[in-house]
């Protein structure tokens, strides 16, 4: 049985208090981290694999929680913003992707750089600005991010691993 996104995320942010993410990582190792998931996404959507879409989103959605707890910011809120005004237009997903991939490289920048404007609402807003892009791919490919967030959370839920040079490795 899925659960709702407002239930996923407690769960997740558990999940990482359990393997020490947030205490033995950062807000960049997270970003990083996300990097790697986007790249995923551009991939699936580049390869037109529906399956390594959604697990790909799912992924980017649960490092974007674990960033958002780093920096004390509520995720559901800005959740349910990103919902609220859906874009299907039809183009490439892959090229929505990259949007999602150029808003997260500002992010990046801006937390290696330790931005002043590294505020609640610029992180709201920036996260929005991914989440948005995102539930726009989910929806061209007839899911949704909750979903998406089902099957990351079904995948890592039970995962085992440990921390080396700032991520999380996962054991086999």
């Amino acid at each position: 049985m899925n659960k709702t996104i407002q239930e996923l995320v407690p769960l997740i942010q558990e999940w990482a208090k359990e393997r020490e993410i947030y205490e033995q990582l950062t807000p960049f190792d997270e970003l990083i981290k996300t990097h790697e998931e986007v790249g995923e996404l551009i991939k699936a959507c580049y390869d037109n694999d529906k399956t390594a879409i959604q697990d790909a989103i799912g992924d980017v959605m649960v490092t974007l929680i674990n960033y958002c707890y780093f920096k004390e910011v509520d995720f559901i809120p800005i959740i349910r913003k990103s919902l609220e005004r859906p874009n299907t237009t039809r183009v490439s997903l892959w090229f929505i992707a990259l949007e999602v991939n150029r808003t997260l490289n500002s992010l990046i920048f801006d937390e290696a750089r330790n931005n002043v404007f590294d505020t609640l609402e610029y992180i709201s807003f920036t996260i929005c600005r991914m989440l948005r892009p995102l539930n726009s791919i989910a929806l061209l490919e007839d899911t949704s991010l909750e979903e998406c967030l089902n099957i990351a959370y079904n995948e890592i839920k039970n995962r085992k691993g440990r921390i080396i040079n700032g991520k999380f490795i996962k054991d086999r």
